[in-house]
């Protein structure tokens, strides 16, 4: 089988990243979103979720490379079809949505797909860490979302947009990141190679996904179709809970040079 590649590599620069967000700027978004959630019960947590950003600090990133769009049904059907990995609900609820990301694997598969397309592309390819992930989302920027300062529901796909399912991984061309990547802030969530743990001189907070998931669980970062805007911060740190409204989770790749 011949690999068909439909991703571009966009080339990330070495250089000092700003991680994580300061108390001001968690206060900012907590009076920004606690009324604009998607459940009232979630205010009640909503503040302990944010401070497991806290506290901000530089990170010096070595210079990667990362796909400009999600992996997409169309890429990651190639890799079902010359392995023994079951095609995810994406695929095969959305027949003909081949540039929409796929969605549904489980965190090993998305792991497995990285091992196949390496061999395939003969290089090192693998899932951002969360440092590299925010890197490219805002560069050597302070932004609270991947386009800017201001959440704006027309340069994404949250669930404010209504659109209510996928689209297309180049759609929202005006809501590309600092570094031109694409669905930085929504669309689907992003699986990330990094195992969650508080930031040096941060607290170790425990909540449901502690509850749910165990001490140890992958960060996601972006948001979704299917989740609030709030989900769609940069520095925003998430995990992959099991119920159902959180299984529109992908990802994007990476490789060094």
């Amino acid at each position: 089988m011949t690999l068909e590649v439909d991703f571009q590599w966009i080339k990330i620069p070495e250089g000092e990243a700003f991680i994580g967000s300061s108390r001001e700027e968690i206060e900012e978004a907590h009076e920004y979103w606690k009324d604009k959630l998607l459940e009232p019960r979630y205010e009640r947590d909503f503040k302990d979720w944010l401070m497991k950003e806290y506290p901000k600090h530089q990170v010096h990133i070595e210079a990667f490379e990362i796909s400009d769009i999600l992996v997409t049904n169309q890429l990651y059907k190639q890799f079902c079809d010359s392995t023994d990995i079951p095609y995810p609900e994406s695929i095969l609820k959305q027949p003909g949505k081949d540039d929409h990301p796929v969605w549904g694997m489980s965190y090993d598969e998305a792991l497995s797909f990285c091992l196949w397309i390496s061999k395939e592309m003969d290089m090192i390819i693998s899932i951002p860490s969360e440092h590299q992930w925010e890197y490219a989302a805002r560069g050597p920027l302070k932004t609270q979302y991947p386009w800017g300062n201001e959440f704006d529901d027309s340069v994404c796909n949250s669930i404010e947009a209504g659109v209510g399912s996928t689209t297309p991984v180049r759609k929202y061309g005006s809501g590309r990141s600092y570094f031109g990547v694409y669905d930085m802030g929504g669309n689907v969530e992003e699986w990330t190679s990094t195992i969650y743990e508080p930031y040096k001189g941060g607290d170790f907070i425990e909540d449901d996904l502690i509850e749910t998931l165990g001490e140890k669980y992958p960060v996601l970062k972006g948001g979704s179709f299917a989740r609030g805007g709030d989900l769609c911060r940069v520095a925003r740190r998430h995990g992959r809970h099991p119920d159902e409204v959180f299984k529109y989770t992908g990802f994007r790749i990476i490789r060094k040079f």
